[in-house]
């Protein structure tokens, strides 16, 4: 698969260079820190449209036992056009436009830091997640993604009970599944029993598909299903090989429920915004296995770059709230899906991860000190 050159280009100079503390020259635009609004750089808009998420629909006690699972077929994590930004408005600010920064970079250098797109949307993983794709030498994280979709190798699942089926629906519960693949490709048509992964269940006898990362009280409210999930890992595993886990908290979804021919429901303009807790940075980083099972180490060129952008793209605060002059403690993270109707399939044991990094060079160790 090529590499997206143009995006990376300047990244390689950097990384395949050798002093750590000269990186922020040639990172590309793409992954660098922006001055003006719409993601990393270019002319402020002339309006900044403030995404939110459904409130609860106005109805109450509408009851039902429906249930249907789908699994994320299509993902965006990368910036789109005019430097439109997956995910949600995640602290209400338009940052860089009509707003400054919701907390402080933890780097001193900066000054505004990763800027949201021109509906406030927070996702500064867009710059993470694109060196991480740089390193396995692929052209994007979401056409990487896909490729693990549709050959059948990976996917999320989400899980939703206690849905009416109607366009309001005051009370559902929304589940949130890892998933080690299928046995063949998916069809997409309903059918397909992905695998799921046993660390995301709950031991719960009466229901042995009990998420453990799930929120009993979400809602449907025209026709959109808006679930808050307090903690839903984002683990990526392609085989033994290639693997990463980040730890999400604070995870909205948003997605429109929409019915099959077949009597099912998929999940369309699906959007996810979250939080990646700074604490949690290097065991992502320390998780990362390549397409070959490499770890990225501490002592490899690749790192001091990868480091730089993954600490200054700490942009949020954990709480939904906003202090200019409060560390920032999380990056955002934001994703863009589509998901087709699914089933949940054989519970699967994890497979044990590549080996990892010597603990002198264990990214895990690492902070986000002296940027």
């Amino acid at each position: 698969m090529p590499v997206r050159r143009s995006a990376t280009r300047g990244l390689f100079v950097v990384l395949s260079g050798a002093a750590g503390c000269q990186l922020v020259g040639g990172i590309p635009d793409e992954l660098s820190l922006g001055t003006g609004g719409g993601g990393a750089g270019g002319a402020p808009p002339a309006m900044c449209m403030r995404d939110e998420v459904p409130e609860p629909p106005m109805v109450d006690g509408v009851g039902g036992e429906g249930e249907f699972v789908v699994a994320l077929r299509t993902i965006d994590m990368e910036k789109g056009l005019n430097d439109a930004l997956p995910g949600l408005n995640l602290d209400g600010l338009c940052s860089c436009t009509e707003d400054k920064r919701g907390c402080e970079s933890l780097s001193s250098s900066d000054d505004k830091g990763y800027c949201d797109d021109d509906s406030g949307h927070d996702a500064a993983s867009y710059a993470l997640f694109g060196a991480l794709a740089y390193i396995m030498n692929v052209e994007s994280m979401s056409s990487y993604l896909r490729g693990l979709t549709e050959s059948g190798h990976w996917t999320v699942l989400v899980r939703v009970r206690g849905y009416s089926g109607e366009r309001d629906d005051d009370l559902v519960e929304v589940g949130w599944y890892g998933s080690l693949g299928l046995s063949a490709s998916p069809e997409w048509q309903g059918a397909d029993a992905w695998s799921i992964r046993q660390d995301f269940l709950a031991p719960t006898p009466m229901d042995p598909y009990a998420p453990q990362f799930v929120d009993a009280a979400a809602y449907v409210t025209d026709g959109k299903l808006v679930a808050r999930i307090p903690d839903a890992p984002f683990v990526v595993t392609d085989s033994a090989l290639a693997s990463i886990r980040a730890a999400l908290s604070n995870l909205v979804l948003v997605a429109r429920i929409e019915p099959t021919s077949a009597g099912r429901f998929h999940l369309r303009e699906g959007r996810i915004g979250a939080k990646l807790p700074v604490p949690e940075l290097f065991p992502t980083l320390a998780s990362f296995r390549d397409t070959k099972g490499n770890p990225l180490c501490t002592d490899s060129p690749l790192y001091p770059a990868t480091r730089q952008i993954t600490c200054r793209a700490a942009d949020v605060l954990m709480a939904d709230t906003t202090d200019k002059d409060t560390l920032c403690e999380a990056l955002s993270f934001g994703m863009n899906f589509e998901a087709d109707a699914a089933m949940l399939g054989p519970v699967m044991v994890p497979p044990v991860a590549s080996a990892g990094c010597p603990p002198a060079t264990d990214p895990i160790a690492d902070t986000c000190s002296n940027l």
